[in-house]
């Protein structure tokens, strides 16, 4: 029996098949990256709205249940205000107004 000899295009084929079944499952391992990062962000948006969420909740709740004490502090705080939004903003003996 004779052994024959393998061309070389055999050999350029069999490695290009090789190289091209990496190069695929690397750009699956890729795009799975790119997914999970994509879903990771929309996973921390969702979390960070429930926590705003959550925290308006809560929020809303204490100062029902405080809502006599917020009341009158409120007053206080608007009584503070109009005086002074009746203010005049200005300065006073300006060099540019001689």
């Amino acid at each position: 029996m004779q052994i024959r000899r393998i061309p070389k295009w055999v050999y350029w084929c069999a490695a290009a098949l090789i190289a091209l079944n990496t190069y695929f499952f690397q750009e699956l391992i890729a795009a799975e990256l790119l997914f999970g990062i994509v879903f990771g962000s929309f996973l921390l948006v969702l979390l960070a709205i429930y926590i705003v969420g959550e925290a308006g909740d809560r929020g809303l709740g204490w100062v029902e249940a405080n809502r006599r004490g917020m009341a009158a502090g409120a007053r206080r705080q608007w009584g503070r205000v109009e005086a002074v939004s009746k203010k005049t903003f200005h300065r006073p003996h300006s060099e540019s107004a001689r």
